[in-house]
């Protein structure tokens, strides 16, 4: 049973009066004693009477509701928790390569030594403030992900109350919304010419079948259905500890794209000068080894965009491609959720967000129906006639009496 005791107070047992204890003007005077759930005995002194039975009523309720914590568990430093938190997940090898990287060099930099329970919202804001400086705002919102995972299983854990990276007071940077720009045809086929021949498959693929990077160096010459017209994303090529390394596609999904017919033709052109490697692979580096991205955005990628005359920078690298094809898929009536398994998106909202911009609207739809219809710039009048349509002279008469009717109206 909780209560409030004064410490500076004790009763006389002969008269019943009280007196001053030995602890009289020393410490906090008010002290809650209870037993926790475990059924050992805690206690929490205050300054004021009214505070310590404002905290008895809050434990009341937290001891019936089951949302007691106990305040020694938050004790524990930020750092010792968050490595048992890292431990226990079930990452990819590459997620947890940037997970341990983000947890190393930007979260466990500020907050190892702290203990949970006195990580404040206020100081949170202050270091996300400081990430600003230099990180790019998408960034710090994968840091903070992080960072608060570990607090939120630390809630989990009955370490903490509540998370206080969730409080109203923090607040992430904005991350500028970036338009995709398709590339033109003529600029997809120059870059194409630029590559040395042993990497045009590779591109073809981002281009013609909306594939990742990583995807494309993954292709295997089972994945390529010649005869359904079909490619099968089944794996990808990705960088662990700087090597490359073959891993499921991104979120583990599997996913069938149609293959336009160039790319089949692209396909064929590459098994006449390169035999798969024995694991399959179509595309390989010099050493038949997969291909590293590092070594081909700087190597190949950039000298092919200098030769095709087309700007280096992160907007024109070979994800480039993939947007390309997204937008061809879209331009040329494919739904959305068609665009976005065959992209391989885990949710059709993002590749909506991403490619809304580059959707024809109701408008052009509209438009383009009625110029399929008649010819573009050719009016009903000069063609077919509209069955119920009135005549070219009904239609002269109505406008008039329109015309005069709105100048009657108007006087």
């Amino acid at each position: 049973m909780a209560s409030v005791s004064d410490r500076w107070h004790v009763v006389d047992p002969a008269t019943g009066k009280r007196r001053r204890s030995p602890r009289y003007g020393t410490g906090k005077r008010w002290q809650v004693r209870y037993r926790d759930p475990d059924g050992s005995s805690r206690n929490r002194s205050f300054e004021r009477k009214a505070d310590a039975e404002r905290y008895l009523v809050q434990l009341g309720a937290q001891l019936l509701d089951g949302s007691y914590v106990d305040p020694r568990g938050g004790r524990v430093p930020f750092g010792a928790y968050a490595e048992e938190w890292f431990e226990r997940q079930t990452y990819g090898p590459t997620s947890r390569e940037s997970v341990r990287r983000r947890l190393d060099v930007h979260v466990l930099s500020t907050w190892r030594d702290t203990p949970l329970v006195n990580i404040r919202s206020n100081d949170i804001q202050s270091w996300i403030r400081g990430l600003q400086d230099i990180l790019a705002p998408s960034t710090v919102r994968q840091v903070f992900v992080v960072f608060s995972a570990v607090l939120g299983a630390a809630v989990a854990d009955g370490l903490l109350v509540s998370n206080p990276s969730r409080a109203a007071s923090v607040r992430l940077p904005p991350v500028p919304s970036k338009k995709v720009h398709p590339w033109t045809a003529d600029r997809v086929g120059a870059l194409l010419d630029a590559l040395p021949p042993r990497y045009r498959l590779a591109a073809s693929l981002a281009a013609g079948c909306g594939l990742r990077q990583g995807e494309c160096f993954g292709i295997r010459l089972e994945d390529i259905d010649f005869q359904r017209r079909e490619v099968h994303v089944r794996q990808q090529v990705v960088l662990l500890e700087s090597r490359p390394m073959i891993s499921p596609p991104k979120y583990g999904r599997t996913r069938i794209v149609p293959a336009p017919a160039w790319v089949l033709e692209a396909a064929e052109g590459h098994l006449e000068h390169w035999k798969p490697l024995e694991t399959g692979l179509l595309t390989y580096s010099r050493e038949a080894k997969p291909v590293n991205k590092n070594y081909f955005n700087a190597s190949v990628w950039r000298p092919a965009l200098d030769a095709a005359g087309i700007p280096r920078g992160r907007e024109n690298g070979m994800h480039a491609l993939r947007h390309t094809c997204a937008s061809l898929w879209l331009e040329n009536g494919v739904s959305i959720k068609a665009v976005s398994e065959y992209l391989g998106h885990a949710d059709p909202g993002f590749t909506l967000r991403v490619y809304t911009h580059v959707m024809p609207t109701s408008g052009d739809r509209a438009r383009n129906a009625m110029d399929a219809a008649f010819g573009k710039g050719r009016s009903p009048a000069n063609g077919a006639p509209i069955a119920g349509a009135p005549s070219a002279h009904e239609s002269t008469t109505i406008v008039g009496q329109q015309r005069k009717a709105s100048a009657s109206d108007s006087g």
